[in-house]
């Protein structure tokens, strides 16, 4: 690698996860930008599990730029993957004990401070 342009590679590595780009944002209103990589990283997540194709399809029509999340959340085709999820997790959350769901709050806290720390690296 030429002198020089190891800084240029990280930082184009950094815009790409899962080999989509980054250069918009997922959420117009989300202004977190580790909210976003996370989001993304999650997206990418999908996009590489097979087991669920519909949910695959639409993570990577999502990262391709091809539909927003809101689109996404809306149309007809891909909108019973989020409700989908949404009552599966709902479910999930439920059923967790107040200390559980305590804990998962605290640990998602300080994921966040954790991604958020990195990033300033």
């Amino acid at each position: 690698m030429a002198e020089g342009t190891r800084g240029i590679v990280i930082a184009d590595a950094r815009r790409r996860i899962g080999g989509y780009a980054m250069d918009r944002p997922l959420l117009p209103n989300l202004r977190d930008p580790v909210a976003d990589r996370l989001l993304r990283e999650s997206l990418a997540e999908q996009a590489r599990d097979d087991r669920d194709p519909l949910a695959r399809d639409m993570a990577r029509d999502v990262l391709d730029g091809n539909i927003t999340l809101y689109q996404a959340a809306a149309s007809s085709v891909y909108g019973e993957v989020f409700a989908q999820r949404a009552d599966e997790h709902t479910n999930w959350w439920h059923g967790l004990s107040e200390a559980e769901r305590e804990r998962l709050r605290v640990e998602g806290r300080e994921a966040m401070a954790a991604a958020r720390e990195e990033e300033q690296r």
